[in-house]
């Protein structure tokens, strides 16, 4: 969970950390990282975090996995191995959140 007022600092330390993580294994990321102003359709960002968000995407993942809550792609899995990831689902809500249950398979 990434929260959606999280400072620049803290995104640029896990970008890192992402970079060096996919780059040395097989890795699958999933959760929510509110950045409701990405566009995955066109590739874009209304706002400077989301930008760099999608950049790491980007330069080191496969997005497997899109799932819509409020009108808005916040909850991802990704992962940097195609065919890694798959029987992706969406499930029930968990409890009373607005988060989604999901399934896949590795």
């Amino acid at each position: 969970y990434r929260p959606p007022d999280q400072e620049d600092q803290a995104d640029e330390a896990l970008y890192r950390w992402i970079g060096a993580a996919s780059r040395s294994q097989a890795l699958v990321l999933m959760g929510d990282f509110n950045h409701p102003d990405v566009c995955w359709r066109d590739n874009t960002a209304g706002h400077k975090q989301s930008g760099r968000f999608l950049e790491c995407v980007d330069d080191n993942f496969l997005i497997v996995l899109e799932p819509m809550r409020r009108g808005a792609m916040l909850d991802l899995v990704l992962t940097n191995k195609e065919g890694l990831v798959g029987n992706v689902k969406l499930k029930g809500s968990l409890g009373c959140s607005d988060h989604k249950l999901v399934e896949f398979k590795i």
